[in-house]
């Protein structure tokens, strides 16, 4: 561990030659200019702001020891007992339940968009993903969802260009990553997202789930990689990011720590990614260099489900405090918000129980949890609200990730003024 982090340091202490080097290859690629993206914008719609600047510095978590289970199968975390503090009184006006359902961010289809209304006025929808291809109503569901809410609710869409982009029918469509790298120019690529970013943003979505910064492209990624060279993946990924940013909406950069050369899809299965080191050369590079900025708390990471070996062991990453609280947290520095990749994937279902994987993700450290529908919400906060009952250490831990969530919504003081 002493290794890894003086190796950190290092990195660190490079990061400003490497941005240097960014800066200078950028300037070199060869680049056309962006075409505007047809379509005419969305009737602006209000709603809650999302703070993407006073995000709550993250606690630093004792990396927890791990234990062989009893069944002989994944390796269980042995997670430090807790003092819990109590709930800040700026928060006590809210329901428990309802804090607890701003850790969650299930996924919906247009279709299912009134159910997830239902939701927001019970109080149990704190985050909401799009899937599918919204149509014209999206920008008006939204508003009546956020309208519906006690605690604004998170939006969050897959915007990546090319074969990932929920929104191409309504907005227009996006060149791939790999596209972009090959045909424009990091300043091009940055217009085009500060463009797109803001009309995303008139129709009420907060987050981006995006860049890919992956480094390569693994089964289950392809062309939605900037490419095999760190500093060009860098490059790109630092342009979507500002001009997301610039735009209001937050980007969330994935697959941390690494999917670019995946042994396989993670959809599919848990997939075989290099060693820790290996890593440090190549795949980490673009999150040293974005999310380590002192400046980056406002933007988010998402976590893969991958296997590092010699690290991980057999958990995912997405279930290892090793590397959220450590890696990412503790060693890049990062303090922004920590978001699983979709827990119904097969890297968990084909490994884990449903509450037992999402118990693990909040324990390793993740702040969101993206749950694959709305209908895995409500066993999801029963799990939480009984599990918190019973253990007030996981009940103090859940609730600094409620404050961190709360304070990235600006809605930290909610009750301030309550009676």
């Amino acid at each position: 561990m002493l290794f890894r982090r003086l190796r950190s340091e290092a990195t660190r202490a490079l990061a400003l030659v490497f941005r240097i080097v960014v800066s200078l290859v950028a300037l070199s690629l060869f680049g056309v200019g962006c075409a505007a993206i047809g379509g005419d914008s969305a009737t602006p719609v209000p709603t809650p702001e999302l703070n993407t600047t006073t995000l709550l510095a993250p606690t630093p978590q004792p990396t927890p020891e791990v234990a062989e289970s009893a069944t002989g199968t994944a390796p269980v975390e042995i997670v430090p007992a807790v003092t819990p503090t109590p709930r800040p009184p700026t928060l006590s006006c809210v329901p428990e339940r309802t804090l607890y359902a701003q850790l969650l961010l299930p996924l919906a289809t247009p279709g299912e968009l009134g159910q997830a209304r239902e939701l927001a006025a019970s109080g149990e929808l704190g985050g909401l993903g799009l899937l599918g291809s919204p149509g014209s109503s999206l920008a008006a569901q939204l508003a009546d969802i956020q309208t519906a809410s006690f605690v604004p609710v998170l939006v969050a869409s897959d915007e990546e260009g090319g074969s990932v982009q929920r929104l191409a029918d309504l907005l227009g469509p996006l060149p791939s990553a790999a596209n972009s790298a090959t045909t424009r120019t990091p300043q091009d690529v940055q217009a085009l997202w500060l463009e797109y970013g803001a009309r995303v943003k008139e129709l009420g979505i907060d987050v981006v789930f995006g860049p890919v910064v992956d480094v390569g492209g693994a089964p289950g990624i392809g062309s939605r990689s900037f490419g095999t060279e760190p500093v060009v993946v860098t490059a790109y990924g630092r342009a979507v990011t500002d001009g997301l940013l610039e735009a209001g909406i937050m980007p969330v950069l994935k697959h941390f720590p690494g999917h670019g050369r995946a042994s396989g899809d993670s959809h599919l299965g848990l997939p075989v990614v290099p060693t820790l080191d290996e890593l440090w050369q190549s795949d980490l590079v673009p999150y040293v260099d974005i999310v380590g900025d002192h400046k980056r708390d406002e933007v988010g990471v998402m976590i893969g489900h991958l296997s590092v070996p010699g690290f991980t062991g057999d958990l995912p990453t997405s279930l290892s405090a090793d590397t959220v609280n450590g890696l990412l947290r503790n060693e890049i520095g990062f303090g922004g918000l920590v978001f699983t990749d979709a827990m119904n994937m097969g890297a968990i279902v084909d490994n884990f129980g449903a509450l037992d994987a999402l118990e693990r993700a909040f324990l390793a450290g993740a702040d969101i949890a993206i749950l694959g529908s709305l209908a895995d919400v409500g066993p999801a906060l029963d799990h939480l609200m009984a599990r918190a009952a019973a253990d007030p250490g996981l009940a103090g831990l859940l609730d600094e990730r409620v404050a961190r969530v709360m304070e990235a919504k600006g809605q930290a003081t909610i009750c301030v003024g309550a009676q």
